[in-house]
C-alpha cells in the first residue's frame, strides 16, 4: 500500500467504515491497556520505537485539507470515528433530540474507579456539537457548557445518554443532556452555542 495521498486523493475513499472504526476502537484498547500497564523498560522502550514508526507512517498520510480527514468525520462509525472522547453509539435521533449508549474506558479513570471529572464534559461537548451542527445547520460553536455531578460515572459499563436542542434565541441555540446509569442520573448538562457568521472560524 502506498504511504501517502495522490494530489487531489480524497482520504474518505481510502478506507471502508467498518476497517476504520475496527482501527479506532483498536487505538482504544491500546489507550486503555496503556493506562492500566505498569510496563519494564525494555517493553517501554519497544513500544516507544514501534510508536514512533507508525508516526512517521501516518504522518506520511495525512490528509491535505481539514475536511478530508477521517477522524472525528465518519457518521457512520461509532463516537464519529474518533478515540478522543469516551466510546458512544448513537440508536436514536430526530432534528431535534439523539440518544444512545456510552462507555467509559480504564483509559478515562480519575480515582477510585470512577471517570475523570473532565471527561464527562468533554462527552457532552461532542455530543452537543452532533445535534447542534448536524443536518446541514450552519456551524456553530460552544459558548458555555455547565456540568452538575449527580453520581458516580462508573468505568467499564453501558451507560445511557440523551441530548436535545431546548431553545433557539437568534444565532443561539440552547441545549441539553443527561448520562444515566440504569435509573439513576449521573450527570446533566446544559450549554450555548452560538452560530458563526460568515467567515468566522
Amino acid at each position: 500500500m502506498k504511504e501517502s495521498l495522490a494530489p487531489g486523493e480524497c482520504a474518505a475513499t481510502v478506507v471502508d467504515d467498518a476497517t476504520y472504526e475496527e482501527l479506532v476502537g483498536a487505538t482504544r484498547r491500546f489507550l486503555d491497556a496503556l493506562a492500566a500497564a505498569v510496563p519494564d523498560a525494555t517493553v517501554a522502550d519497544d513500544l516507544t520505537g514501534r510508536l514512533r514508526d507508525w508516526t512517521k507512517r501516518l504522518a506520511d498520510r495525512a490528509a491535505g485539507a481539514e475536511h478530508e480527514r477521517l477522524f472525528g468525520r465518519r457518521p457512520g462509525v461509532a463516537s464519529h470515528g474518533q478515540a478522543m472522547t469516551p466510546a458512544y453509539r448513537v440508536t436514536a435521533a430526530d432534528d431535534v433530540e439523539l440518544s444512545g449508549v456510552t462507555c467509559f474506558g480504564g483509559f478515562f479513570l480519575g480515582g477510585n474507579g470512577a471517570a475523570h471529572g473532565g471527561a464527562v464534559p468533554l462527552l457532552f461537548d461532542e455530543l452537543f456539537g452532533r445535534v447542534i451542527n448536524g443536518d446541514g445547520r450552519p456551524p456553530a460553536r460552544t459558548a458555555y457548557l455547565h456540568v452538575d455531578f449527580r453520581a458516580v460515572v462508573r468505568l467499564d459499563r453501558d451507560l445511557d445518554f440523551r441530548v436535545w436542542r431546548d431553545r433557539r434565541e437568534g444565532r443561539k441555540q440552547y441545549v441539553r443532556g443527561e448520562i444515566r446509569d440504569g435509573g439513576v442520573v449521573c450527570a446533566e448538562a446544559e450549554a450555548l452555542f452560538v452560530e458563526l457568521r460568515p467567515g468566522q472560524p
